[in-house]
Formats: C-alpha cells, sequence, structure tokens
C-alpha cells in the first residue's frame, strides 16, 4: 500500500509561497488522496468479501446445523468482524499523520499572500483535506473508541469556529452556511468530537445538495434551559420515510461507495455526551438533524470562572 508523503517541520520553516510550492503542495495532496484511494478500495473489497461470508454463514446457521456447528459459524463471523476492524483501523492510523501535515501546510498557503486564483485553490486543497480527514476519524471513531476526554465547552464558540472551518467545503460545495450560535451554552463535552458530530452532518448535508443550497445551524436553549439543542437543517431532497428509522445503524447508506458510517460515529457520540440526534425530514423540503445535550451546571460555572 502507497504511503502518503510527510511534510517535515522544516519543509513548513522554510517553503516560499511561489508557484513551485503551491505545485508541490498539490503534489502531496495528490498522494495522499492516491494513499486513501488505494486504501479505501482494499476496505470495500474485504468489506464485500465479509459480506458474501456473513450471508453464507447466516443461511447456515438457519439449516439444520447441529449445536456444535452452529457454535463454530458463529465463532468464526466473530472473528471476521475482528479482523475486518482492525484492517479498517490499521488503514486510518497510517493515513492520520500525512493528512494532518498536509492540513498543516494548506494552512499556512492560506495565510500566505497569493493572488485570488491560488487562493481559490487552496480553500479548494483544504476542503479536500477536511473531506479525506474526515472520513479517516470515522473509521477511528467507530472502530476504536476510548472515553470521551469531557471538559467544559461553549457550544456557542464552538459553532462559531466551525463556522470557518467550513467555509472552504461550502464554498466548494456552493451551499451558504448560516450559523447562529447559543449565547452562554455551557456543555461537557469532548470538543474534538462534537465537531466531528457537525462535521459529518455538514459533509452529509453538503453531499445531497450537488447544486448548492442552505445549511443552518442553530443553537437554542429550551423551556427552563435543562437541554440544549442545535439543529443542522438543510435544503436538499430529505430523507424517504422508510430510511428515517435505519440512517444511524453502521453500513446504511444511500450512496454507491459510502461506508455509511458517518451518522452512526454521530449517534454513539451523542450518547457519549448524555444527549442524542434525532432525524426528521419532509421529501423535497430538505432534512434536519438534532442534536441535544444535558446542560452541566458544573461546567457552566466553569467556564464563567
Amino acid at each position: 500500500m502507497a504511503t502518503a508523503q510527510v511534510i517535515s517541520e522544516s519543509t513548513l520553516e522554510t517553503a516560499k509561497f511561489d508557484d513551485r510550492s503551491l505545485a508541490e503542495a498539490f503534489a502531496v495532496f495528490s498522494t495522499a488522496a492516491a494513499s486513501l484511494e488505494n486504501s479505501y478500495k482494499q476496505l470495500q473489497t474485504e468489506v464485500a468479501r465479509l459480506r458474501r461470508e456473513l450471508e453464507e454463514t447466516n443461511r447456515d446457521l438457519a439449516s439444520s446445523l447441529s449445536e456444535n456447528q452452529r457454535l463454530q459459524r458463529e465463532h468464526e463471523m466473530l472473528r471476521r468482524r475482528q479482523a475486518l476492524a482492525e484492517l479498517s483501523a490499521t488503514l486510518a492510523h497510517e493515513l492520520r499523520n500525512p493528512l494532518g501535515s498536509l492540513e498543516l501546510f494548506a494552512g499556512l498557503l492560506a495565510e500566505s499572500e497569493l493572488d485570488s486564483e491560488k487562493r481559490n485553490w487552496v480553500e479548494h486543497l483544504q476542503a479536500g483535506l477536511r473531506t479525506l480527514a474526515a472520513t479517516v476519524n470515522n473509521v477511528l471513531q467507530f472502530h476504536s473508541q476510548p472515553p470521551p476526554g469531557l471538559a467544559p465547552t461553549d457550544l456557542g464558540q464552538l459553532l462559531r469556529s466551525l463556522a470557518q472551518f467550513l467555509r472552504p467545503l461550502a464554498q466548494r460545495a456552493k451551499v451558504q452556511v448560516e450559523v447562529v450560535p447559543p449565547d452562554g451554552a455551557v456543555v461537557a463535552a469532548d470538543r474534538h468530537r462534537l465537531e466531528q458530530v457537525l462535521l459529518n452532518l455538514a459533509l452529509n448535508s453538503f453531499q445531497f445538495m450537488p447544486s448548492g443550497g442552505v445549511l443552518r445551524i442553530v443553537g437554542r436553549a429550551n423551556a427552563g434551559e435543562r437541554r440544549i439543542l442545535i439543529d443542522v437543517a438543510d435544503t436538499g431532497p430529505g430523507i424517504v420515510l422508510e430510511n428515517l428509522c435505519r440512517i444511524f445503524e453502521p453500513g446504511f447508506t444511500t450512496r454507491a461507495g459510502s461506508p455509511g458510517l458517518g451518522l452512526a460515529v454521530c449517534k454513539t457520540i451523542m450518547e457519549q455526551h448524555g444527549g442524542s440526534i434525532q432525524a426528521s425530514s419532509r421529501p423535497g423540503r430538505g432534512a434536519t438533524f438534532t442534536l441535544e445535550f444535558p446542560v452541566s451546571r458544573e461546567a457552566h460555572e466553569s467556564c464563567r470562572q
């Protein structure tokens, strides 16, 4: 498997952001993208093989097998699932470091004095890297999830930061992003995991609005301020009724080539925070995902100090 080139610190320190360095940045990005594509194809092949074997095993389990044979088949199913999880995590770990280096380099390019055309290239570069990183993080979050590191987190500040992070992604998707952060909303949370939830939802919306549209992310407190809500609503085609009850299932997807992990990861992360995620939709009128968090009095007081 190809390994993406890692940009060294010395390269970052001495880089002059001219046409040559910009071309080098795109060359390294192309290497990383090719590496991810190769890894993803391997994973798709392994998943397809596993699904065929699991279907065969399920048919066998439904037939007249002895109890001993049935236990052996079930054990083999568990072994194959574990092998798939380990393969997925290994591939994701191999890509995380080069993607981090590329993201850093792209950020330095974005802050440099470039003309408008080159700045547009860099924004596309950032959008691609952030999409790749979200995919890698979903695999890692799904297959190996240590307990979250909870700390007082200002959701208003998080959403304002998210708006800037989503800008290159939204521009590439031709989507208008509107963010209304809640004031004074503090929860005990793992900031990086909440960012992953919101990024997954935003990317999901962008992919279902290929001709552009509007994504609104609105924070609000319910009656008595005992719960804090964040609505992520888009103007896409919506979700058909029969899929609403399945969209959070691992592996379920309506897009060809998608691993179907993004919304499953969102659900798990929200449950880790003592919260929840719900989806609502009217076909043809867009979809809304609502995140609900319990208010932490201790977290709120800590942030005020």
